[in-house]
């Protein structure tokens, strides 16, 4: 393994296995998870979550352990979760959620070209290719070409590009590793030391927490020198 492309879907990969598509352990879900998943799911519909939604299915889990697990979901994850369900609802009952201009920090109606241009760059390093049509990078371009007297004075940080970047290149390399059913595959003890902490950087952007994932195994077994790379 050595192509930053790789590494970006084995993070990709790792992270989706710890949160798939912001869906939620429910049997890690207490009342108040329940009811902040009810919230945000009735506020985003503006009705009442139907049977079969996330939050119906939250609280009747959290009905059956009320404490919740002892790892509860983080507020954001929750928020990822509720929103992601209420589009299905709306997109299954023909109303469609408008996409939001505002993806990870960056909105789209108000991008210079330049931060379009570094955001550009950073995917593309992520992915190992230049970004497709439809990724974040290319609506980037697109939007501040329809605004190009936008300031710098409206600069958006290095961190939220560059995080923004790699997370929009793992939803690239999801996809493209689901269509063709071969996810990345990688031996901890086969990665050295440059290509764990490229993992773990990966990692971090994807995860609160890089406890279990092939970086963290990849890290460990380097500290116990049971590699072989």
């Amino acid at each position: 393994m050595s192509a930053t492309a790789t590494m970006t879907e084995v993070a990709v990969h790792d992270a989706a296995l710890k949160v798939s598509g912001g869906n939620i352990d429910l049997n890690s879900i207490g009342e108040v998870e329940a009811r902040k998943i009810m919230s945000l799911e009735h506020k985003a519909l503006g009705y009442r979550p139907p049977p079969g939604s996330l939050a119906s299915e939250a609280q009747a889990a959290a009905a059956k352990h009320p404490q919740g697990g002892p790892s509860p979901p983080p507020p954001d994850l929750l928020k990822k979760a509720a929103l992601s369900d209420a589009a299905r609802i709306e997109s299954e009952r023909g109303h469609p959620i408008p996409k939001s201009t505002v993806v990870d920090g960056i909105d789209l109606q108000t991008i210079s070209e330049a931060d379009a241009r570094k955001l550009m760059s950073e995917e593309h390093k992520a992915l190992g290719y230049r970004p497709p049509p439809g990724s974040l990078a290319a609506e980037a371009q697109a939007a501040a070409a329809k605004h190009p007297q936008t300031t710098t004075d409206k600069t958006v940080e290095s961190s939220v590009l560059q995080q923004a970047a790699v997370k929009d290149a793992a939803r690239i390399s999801a996809e493209r590793r689901s269509r063709s059913n071969s996810p990345p595959q990688v031996d901890p003890s086969k990665v050295n030391e440059d290509e764990a902490k490229k993992l773990q950087s990966l990692e971090t952007k994807l995860l609160d927490s890089t406890a279990g994932t092939v970086s963290a195994e990849a890290q460990s077994k380097l500290d116990k020198g049971e590699t072989t790379a």
